[in-house]
């Protein structure tokens, strides 16, 4: 991690807005519908790159990928680990915090009802190697055209995972987390490598 002993680098938590193109080609794919590879993969590069150059245009220090090839932070882990296949039960309204907000409380029911959580319920590892290396490329690809300080992959931690995607296979939560630990430590390990060389000191 840089240090600066002349400004605070800044960052962010990760997940950015997806353009709406790009959003519906998630939520098909999410729903098991076809979509065409060539061009989804075509409009996540370019959504990265664009959001790379427009958190470098807002002063961000440190930028990431904004997780454009993701349906969510936590939920795309079914497409890169196994046994995820079940359903998760989870809240179909909004929750009372949004009600001075209407207009994002009716948007956010919606997308409750329609939106489908994956559950653990089969033993799980860690498959999804080829989408780190795409992620890492594509982030790679975009450093080369701004001039910031660092970058950053993410990932899930075990704990996000057990929190949002219901268990239904392993005997208890601890059995269960120390699953999500092995496969992702594999997932950590294959983005650290992936990411290496993606760090750019400001000049």
């Amino acid at each position: 991690m840089k240090q600066s002993s002349q400004r605070i680098l800044t960052t962010h938590t990760g997940s950015l807005p997806r353009p709406h193109d790009l959003h519906q080609m998630l939520e098909a794919q999410d729903r098991g519908e076809a979509v065409d590879n060539a061009i989804f993969e075509r409009r996540v590069q370019e959504a990265v790159n664009a959001i790379v150059q427009q958190e470098a245009s807002c002063g961000i220090d440190v930028v990431n990928d904004g997780e454009m090839s993701k349906i969510s932070y936590s939920t795309y882990v079914k497409n890169r680990l196994t046994g995820f296949g079940g359903t998760s039960q989870r809240p179909t309204t909004a929750p009372p915090d949004v009600a001075d907000f209407p207009e994002y409380a009716q948007r956010m029911a919606i997308r409750l009802s329609d939106y489908k959580m994956p559950a653990c319920n089969g033993p799980i590892s860690y498959v999804g190697i080829e989408a780190v290396q795409r992620d890492c490329a594509n982030l790679k690809a975009a450093l080369q055209k701004v001039d910031v300080t660092e970058a950053f992959m993410t990932a899930a931690s075990p704990g996000v995972i057990a929190r949002f995607l219901d268990n239904q296979y392993y005997p208890s939560h601890e059995a269960y987390l120390f699953a999500l630990a092995d496969a992702m430590k594999r997932l950590y390990s294959d983005l650290s490598m992936g990411s290496q060389g993606s760090r750019r000191r400001r000049k």
